[in-house]
């Protein structure tokens, strides 16, 4: 029995409309079960099904991210979540085949500093003690990218998120970067009470080189407050999106667009961050990776410009 069918028995309860009527039958590669986001995979997959009873959508319990591209790459899947740097990845490999539909949220890379120590940008951290995640994560990795770009050479603190903060709880060290989410996590909170934190931005000037040399690299405008009397900021994030083979039929593709927006109140149910969301609009403005060109048609027929950038080569142009 292979690994994609064990996977649809072991989420087939879960994750599917009733297959009765339909033609397509397609898998959607997810996450574990206990993410956060797995319950808005099911949402988006039964909204589909439900929209377009002749697209039965079940999600499996891939692991994540990167098993979803690889199993998108070996032709296993059709249809997954992965992120741009992985798509990159790919790219650089000479595999250029994974094409976006939308973009589903951003995982913020949030940096924040000790309050006492008066730094306000990415850059005043150069040579001071600075933890840039987690030690062997996809954050860290993109965050030393993200320092070289901008040239700045902090004195890196290698560790563990938990160890980063005792170092921060000792003065030891001066900031931290580590993914969040409307909010600081429940640790970071702990230490403000007794060590103040403050937010550290991106000045205009280090977005611009971070993003010539990273160009999928996102950013995000934190609001205000997010530690007392702090002002908005600007924060890099990893986009988590949804991509389909570049081989996928337009009609499918079509079908599973217009069934997400179909189910989005669904969906804002089960992820917080939709709440105020467009995530079409969203998609055109964060996103650097060529649309699936069934979702171009899906974009245009709503009325919204689709920038040439995104144009995938299928489409000629």
């Amino acid at each position: 029995m292979s690994w994609i069918t064990l996977a649809i028995l072991a989420t087939l309860g879960a994750a599917s409309v009733s297959s009765a009527a339909a033609d397509v039958q397609l898998n959607m590669g997810g996450s574990t079960t206990s993410s956060g986001y797995f319950p808005y995979f099911n949402a988006v997959a039964n909204a589909i099904s439900r929209a377009h009873p002749d697209v039965n959508v079940t999600v499996l319990s891939t692991g994540g991210s990167a098993k979803n591209q690889q199993l998108m790459l070996q032709g296993q899947l059709k249809f997954g979540v992965t992120s741009p740097n992985l798509i990159q990845e790919a790219i650089d490999q000479g595999r250029d085949e994974i094409r976006v539909l939308w973009w589903i949220a951003p995982a913020i890379q949030n940096i924040m500093a000790l309050k006492s120590a008066g730094i306000d940008s990415v850059s005043d951290f150069d040579g001071k003690c600075f933890h840039p995640g987690s030690t062997g994560t996809v954050g860290q990795q993109v965050m030393m990218q993200v320092l070289d770009a901008i040239d700045v050479h902090p004195d890196l603190y290698l560790s563990d998120s938990s160890s980063a903060l005792d170092a921060l709880r000792r003065g030891s060290c001066l900031g931290q970067m580590k993914a969040i989410g409307k909010s600081l996590d429940g640790a970071s909170q702990e230490l403000n009470v007794t060590q103040p934190l403050w937010p550290v931005t991106y000045t205009e000037e280090e977005q611009a080189k971070v993003k010539a040399a990273i160009p999928w690299i996102g950013f995000v405008q934190v609001p205000e407050g997010i530690v007392h009397g702090a002002p908005s900021y600007y924060a890099h994030a990893i986009w988590l999106g949804a991509v389909a083979t570049a081989d996928l039929d337009e009609t499918t593709v079509y079908k599973i667009m217009d069934g997400m927006m179909a189910g989005l109140e669904e969906q804002r149910a089960v992820l917080d961050y939709l709440e105020d969301v467009d995530p079409l609009q969203q998609t055109l403005d964060s996103s650097d990776m060529k649309l699936h060109r069934g979702a171009v048609q899906f974009y245009r027929d709503r009325g919204y410009q689709v920038p040439d950038r995104l144009l995938p080569p299928e489409m000629g142009l």
